[in-house]
């Protein structure tokens, strides 16, 4: 196993867990909070870059007020990166989502994000984020 401080794998930890639970609370927007200015984010083929890039993002996934989601965010692994303040990993991802009506759920998504985290005066934020699906692997 990767030799990685505690302190750092909590933190690295605890930030996976806060995106998630901010997409499955609508917080979208907060959403830019957990990443560095110049940070890239790729999911479902949609490049989003920058804090210009989130918010623009935050505002199409509002517009959709009717889907709700329950991101299950597990199997973190973590590796150094090339300096103490870059750290590289990948998370797996089950998206769940409700159906029309309350009817019960769906699995919409199964794959891993391929992530790159830095060390900033405010703690750790997402500088890369590639959603890879089970399929594309």
């Amino acid at each position: 196993m990767p030799d990685l401080p505690i302190e750092d794998r909590l933190a690295i930890g605890a930030l996976v867990t806060e995106y998630a639970w901010l997409l499955d609370h609508r917080r979208w927007h907060d959403v830019a909070d957990l990443c560095t200015a110049d940070a890239v984010l790729t999911i479902r083929g949609r490049e989003i870059r920058g804090q210009a890039g989130l918010a623009d993002w935050a505002e199409h996934r509002a517009a959709n007020k009717a889907r709700r989601t329950q991101h299950q965010m597990t199997l973190l692994r973590l590796e150094p990166g090339d300096s103490p303040d870059v750290v590289t990993g990948t998370a797996a991802l089950v998206l769940h989502v409700a159906k029309a009506g309350h009817g019960g759920t769906y699995v919409d998504l199964v794959g891993e994000y391929r992530d790159e985290y830095v060390r900033t005066q405010d703690g750790w934020r997402f500088r890369r984020r590639h959603l890879v699906t089970i399929e594309d692997g």
